[in-house]
């Protein structure tokens, strides 16, 4: 499981040649809004600069163009099946700053979810997008540090096996502090008895921490 990309209220997938037809607004003494496609080119040079290969990506856009979310999944292996993947959102109605996150647990949403372990944000002002820029260059050549304390992390993760009372214990102390609610405490002990996904089958500690990111995405389900 890399990344998330979740469009819930109304945003529609778009392809990088849409968003060269769609500007930004006029500016203001104020408030200086940025094309959308400035924005994934900003991200685009930067991890090229850096030598990182983007593999996939998808865009989309909502509220009459004017809120931009993507996602781009790169090469770069931090372990064995997990890479990094990278968020990126950008509003021209004054809804939210520009964002850009990087991490192997990436999760946007057009309802305005936006994590991962790396976090930029920056406002719409005069030198906003240079900060964002300077932003993304401080984020991305933190990577090469970041990839190898987490690969460290997923090994002992992957090597720590769990008991089915280690999982059904974990699941309970989660429910109980308010982690996991009531109606998603069914699925998700069927999904550690009997995983949908190959990537939950391994029963090791792992399984918790692609279990919090697939429970986020079912959470949004529920709620429409």
């Amino acid at each position: 499981m890399v990344s998330t990309f979740l469009n819930h209220c109304g945003a529609k997938l778009v392809t990088k040649g849409d968003l060269e037809s769609i500007p930004a607004p006029q500016a203001t003494s104020t408030w200086f809004p940025i094309p959308h496609l400035d924005v994934v080119e900003a991200v685009e040079r930067t991890l090229g600069a850096a030598d990182f290969t983007i593999r996939s990506c998808q865009f989309s856009v909502s509220h009459a163009n004017r809120r931009f979310f993507g996602i781009f999944d790169l090469q770069s292996l931090v372990a064995d099946g997990v890479s990094l993947s990278v968020g990126l959102r950008n509003s021209n109605d004054k809804t939210f700053p520009i964002g850009f996150c990087i991490g192997n647990r990436t999760f946007v949403c057009d309802n305005l979810a936006f994590s991962s372990e790396i976090v930029i944000s920056k406002r719409h002002t005069r030198f906003g997008e240079d900060r964002f820029r300077e932003g993304i260059a401080e984020a991305i050549n933190k990577l090469s540090d970041y990839r190898k304390i987490e690969a460290a992390r997923i090994e002992r993760l992957q090597q720590q096996e769990l008991t089915n009372e280690q999982a059904e214990s974990t699941i309970l102390r989660a429910w109980d502090n308010g982690i996991v609610g009531t109606r998603m405490l069914r699925p998700l002990i069927d999904q550690w008895r009997q995983p949908a996904f190959p990537d939950f089958l391994p029963r090791n500690a792992r399984f918790q921490s692609l279990m919090k990111q697939w429970l986020k995405q079912e959470q949004f389900v529920w709620m429409l």
